[in-house]
């Protein structure tokens, strides 16, 4: 039987390949111990013609009530997991659909199939004709628990323009990721120096930098 549903903690390395960038390694945080939102992945093979398999469906909803039976007002993010997505050259980041704040089923369900179909959006064959890529993405989709955040962003641990391991550049904004990486809002920048951390960025971030 095909592998279909695995919850992070459930993802071998074996299965981290066919589970995308995002969904491999939010499971290879998660058994790390690092802080991540409880969540599953939906690998490829859990659709059949653009639908979610019956036997998929009822994996689905067995890890969401795993999840929501402590919290049963729990929301959650569906994002996209393509097994191409980044590269050194390439990032699909806000190319493929986002859903957040989905809670019943049903509303999961759609937002799974909005997500998978997605890779078939017009912006995503653009963008892959001109990196050469092949324009039909197999994509996986995570599905996590939503965290109600003040302040999300991006840090790339290295320059993302000069490769720099000397410091460490951040975007932010006040409120939720997704109107970060869609464009929706211009973000603030910051910047920590290694090794010691010296900051360089809008006072309001200061206080929480040196968690980074």
């Amino acid at each position: 039987m095909a592998d279909m549903v695995k919850s992070f903690r459930e993802l071998t390395p074996e299965l981290q390949a066919t589970a995308g960038g995002k969904g491999g390694t939010l499971a290879r945080l998660f058994q790390a111990g690092y802080p991540v939102p409880a969540g599953f992945v939906v690998l490829p093979t859990a659709f059949l013609d653009e639908k979610l398999t019956d036997e998929a469906w009822d994996e689905v909803r067995v890890h969401l009530h795993a999840i929501t039976k402590d919290n049963v007002r729990a929301q959650f993010a569906v994002r996209s997991s393509a097994l191409s997505e980044d590269s050194a050259r390439t990032s699909f980041a806000g190319e493929f659909e986002t859903v957040l704040n989905v809670e019943s089923d049903k509303e999961i369900q759609e937002a799974i199939y909005t997500v998978f179909r997605s890779r078939e959006a017009e912006r995503v064959k653009a963008y892959s004709a001109i990196q050469g890529m092949d324009q039909l993405h197999q994509i996986a989709v995570v599905v996590q628990l939503m965290v109600p955040s003040e302040i999300s962003g991006v840090l790339f641990t290295a320059d993302p323009f000069t490769g720099s391991f000397a410091s460490m550049i951040g975007n932010y904004v006040h409120g939720l990721g997704e109107r970060l990486v869609s464009g929706e809002v211009d973000a603030h920048t910051f910047k920590l120096m290694r090794p010691k951390g010296k900051y360089d960025g809008p006072e309001e971030f200061k206080k929480h930098a040196p968690v980074l």
